[in-house]
């Protein structure tokens, strides 16, 4: 693919844009044209138990960042990731009722001092260490026996469905950064919605 990009003094001039960030923007385009690698968001399993009157889930995630991101990461930029989970009541004749909606944000960063990646997760204020970028992102992705809601909100004889789903917060991502990550492959990291039957 050829990228053509017209411009002018006088264009520029007569709208004051300045020069610097037509060059930034330029440049914010080739990267992105060029960056055709995609990163991988996968749920690999997630399901339910009832204990105690207590659903807990239990989930697990395949995440593999793109070169972009990954290098972004080691050189300072912090990474903020947001699980999504759902119970829907089922309905045939209607738009299915949410009964249980949250979202889990955790923030992944890199210590360049003692060369470890941080995970923290902001709902519980917990922070994991970790010599590798896998390990981390191996967190990232998991949930073990997260109490999801009580059994008292299920009703009898209905039936509902449960849905997990982990993203990339691009909002957060520093300005120029976060214009390239709109438009290029390797910055939008987001999974299917990941869904099945809870009771």
């Amino acid at each position: 693919m050829t990228l053509r990009i017209f411009s002018s003094p006088q264009w520029t001039q007569s709208r004051g844009v300045s020069a610097s960030f037509v060059s930034a923007l330029i440049l914010a385009l080739l990267v992105a044209s060029t960056s055709l690698q995609s990163a991988v968001l996968r749920f690999e399993s997630a399901g339910t138990y009832l204990v105690d009157d207590m659903y807990y889930l239990d989930c697990f995630a395949l995440i593999e960042l793109a070169d972009a991101p990954a290098n972004a990461l080691v050189n300072g930029v912090e990474l903020n990731f947001v699980v999504e989970l759902a119970v829907h009541r089922n309905r045939r004749w209607w738009i299915d009722t949410p009964v249980y909606e949250r979202r889990l944000r955790y923030r992944l960063f890199y210590y360049d001092l003692t060369r470890h990646f941080r995970v923290v997760e902001v709902h519980t204020g917990n922070t994991t260490n970790y010599r590798s970028l896998d390990q981390a992102l191996r967190h990232l992705g998991s949930l073990s026996r997260y109490p999801l809601l009580p059994a008292a909100r299920i009703k009898r004889h209905k039936r509902y469905t449960a849905s997990v789903r982990i993203g990339l917060d691009r909002t957060r991502l520093p300005g120029p950064l976060m214009a390239q990550a709109l438009v290029s492959r390797a910055w939008q990291m987001e999974s299917e919605v990941f869904k099945w039957s809870l009771n």
